[in-house]
């Protein structure tokens, strides 16, 4: 047979070949086919079958890596040539719910106290956090919304006063705090991997900090006829103006679910509280002041992040 005979087949094939489309999944298999349509959510193509019948498909775009699509032309025209592109950025889902929870500590909490404090007031710094965050994402990679923050930390411990020169009482003291943040916020989002996977999510926001501070002692009155507890309540409230940051690294479990690992800095300084005073007797006192030594209210969080898309 004459070796040449091979070579228009030979030329058929490579052209038919060449024709083709192709499209490349994350999971790097290759796809050749003929691209009928593409939008921001899929692409459309049809296979060919050995039967010569043709199979129409649809793969979803966050599952393509890239694709070639030759340019089509008219008839008794030239092919043009094979256009290789990747998809667009993917735009799925427009909001954002974030959800994360852990421990928090507040290195810097009692840097501007004149007192010696002791080692139940210091137990303060240490708490458990809760922050939530939505957002309305503009495309795939950054959005606006809102975050809030839950911070709340406990102390107690007891302590002996002498009373008279042969008798020493115990006082007992309680204390809880609260805090809250809350303020708008911008959410970036990178894609770290070609899958998708895997994102690195940080947040930016400015608000407002709102601090409760309960503190609760209470002692033995002595006498004539025994004793009896008394209470004394004080209360501390204030408010100021906050920064906060936040950083979490995410692997993304379906195209609507991540979970990862994160932690968020707080800043805030406290320069103006109220205080109020309570006595046994139900009278009470309430002062508006200035604060002698600011409150230093800036606080690490390290958190369990939970996020979902829709």
């Amino acid at each position: 047979m004459n070796r040449f005979a091979l070579l228009p087949i030979f030329l058929l094939l490579v052209c038919t070949t060449k024709a083709q489309d192709r499209i490349i999944s994350t999971n790097h298999d290759t796809i050749l086919c003929k691209i009928v349509s593409i939008n921001n959510e899929h692409i459309r193509y049809e296979l060919t079958n050995k039967d010569g019948s043709v199979t129409g498909k649809f793969m979803n775009l966050s599952q393509v890596m890239e694709y070639t699509r030759s340019v089509r032309q008219e008839k008794n025209s030239k092919p043009g040539k094979p256009k290789l592109s990747k998809p667009v950025s993917i735009f799925e889902n427009k909001w954002c719910l974030g959800l994360s929870i852990g421990g928090s500590t507040m290195p810097r909490y009692f840097d501007n106290s004149s007192d010696a404090l002791s080692d139940s007031y210091k137990k303060l710094k240490n708490g458990f956090h809760i922050n939530a965050g939505a957002h309305y994402m503009l495309n795939n990679s950054w959005g606006i919304g809102a975050e809030y923050s839950f911070f709340n930390s406990s102390s107690s411990g007891d302590m002996q006063t002498q009373y008279s020169p042969t008798e020493f009482i115990t006082i007992s003291e309680k204390t809880r705090q609260y805090i809250n943040y809350l303020g708008p916020s911008i959410l970036f989002v990178q894609e770290l991997d070609a899958r998708r996977k895997f994102t690195l999510n940080e947040s930016l926001s400015a608000g407002a900090l709102f601090i409760r501070l309960e503190d609760q002692s209470t002692y033995p009155n002595v006498d004539n006829t025994g004793y009896t507890d008394v209470s004394n309540n004080t209360l501390l409230t204030g408010n100021a103006l906050a920064a906060k940051l936040g950083i979490s690294a995410e692997y993304k479990l379906c195209s609507k679910v991540s979970v990862g690992l994160g932690g968020d800095f707080i800043w805030c300084s406290l320069k103006k509280a109220s205080y109020e005073a309570k006595s046994p007797n139900n009278s009470s006192s309430v002062t508006n002041q200035e604060l002698t030594n600011a409150l230093n209210l800036s606080r690490i969080d390290y958190s369990f992040v939970l996020r979902y898309r829709f």
